[in-house]
């Protein structure tokens, strides 16, 4: 009988800070559902400059970072360097979310601050799609998450909620995926 395919180190990471990330989220919207269920729902960040949810929605955001970094170390170059910049997009992300509020030109960086992490997530997506092809329907998913997403930025429809939950599903699949494939370390 075939030994169970082990999580590497890096895949392991990934999954853990994606966990975070969910968990944290989660208890987001149990504390202010009311967020979400506006006629035009809100994006993730809104959950960042709100007293109640301010503290889990930092915490997703760390875990998630703390995961990518941590994978980023574990698995081969330039792999590394590619999980070391989503790191940092989801970090930007996290600190330009305090601020966005307070005016324009800060809600400007902090929406580029989004596509970035949104482009550079996908960009992953797409490397782990050439790895492993059975990935087709999560990259699909990330590809609908995305059109969503500029469907809210252009004005058609405020589906941003939608929009982020999707990409960020398939990423956590893509990246933990990836990172088991490109580790440094041997799977038994």
């Amino acid at each position: 009988m075939a030994r169970p395919h082990r999580l590497t180190t890096a895949a392991r990471s990934v999954a853990a800070g994606q966990s975070v990330f969910f968990a944290g989220l989660l208890v987001c919207v149990a504390l202010a559902p009311h967020l979400v269920l506006k006629a035009h729902e809100v994006g993730v960040s809104n959950f960042g400059v709100h007293a109640t949810t301010v503290v889990p929605y930092s915490v997703a955001f760390v875990g998630t970072v703390v995961g990518l970094a941590r994978a980023a170390r574990h698995v081969r170059r330039p792999y590394s360097g590619a999980y070391l910049a989503c790191a940092l997009c989801y970090l930007a992300a996290l600190v330009t979310t305090y601020p966005y509020h307070l005016d324009a030109a800060l809600r400007v960086l902090h929406d580029t601050t989004a596509i970035v992490t949104l482009v550079v997530s996908f960009a992953l997506g797409v490397v782990a799609l050439a790895c492993e092809r059975r990935l087709a329907p999560v990259l699909a998913l990330h590809l609908l998450g995305l059109a969503l997403g500029v469907a809210t930025l252009v004005g058609a429809w405020h589906l941003l909620l939608l929009a982020q939950v999707s990409t960020s599903v398939a990423f956590s699949v893509e990246a933990a995926v990836l990172a088991q494939l490109v580790s440094i370390e041997p799977t038994t």
